[in-house]
């Protein structure tokens, strides 16, 4: 049987960046072993997926980035944001850095001078 890497590139690609599913959940759609959706996403130097966002929704709710992203950009403090969702400062602190890439500090000081 014929592949047409074409597609399978696109359609794991599509997968991966736009509904963020790890390579077990590619297999099942395919009905192919796990391993070999590794082998084809490594072969098309395709990344795994980044799962925090999509857990994040399914725990904290499909609006929850959005409600996250208004917070931090009101200036509410790491405390307020974390009652909020129901988890700690420092889980809050840590959900910051892993969307904005940076320190919630930092970006606090940098909006003061604006």
């Amino acid at each position: 049987m014929k592949i047409d890497k074409t597609n399978i590139e696109h359609f794991i690609r599509e997968k991966i960046e736009m509904e963020a599913l790890t390579d077990a959940q590619i297999a099942r759609l395919l009905n192919v072993g796990t391993s070999t959706i590794s082998h084809w996403r490594n072969k098309f130097n395709i990344k795994p997926a980044d799962k925090f966002k999509r857990k994040f929704k399914e725990k904290y709710g499909p609006d929850a980035l959005d409600c996250f992203d208004m917070m931090v950009r009101n200036r509410t403090t790491l405390q307020e944001i974390a009652n909020y969702f129901g988890f700690t400062r420092e889980y809050a602190r840590q959900v910051y850095n892993k969307l904005y890439q940076g320190s919630y500090s930092d970006y606090l000081r940098q909006r003061r001078y604006r």
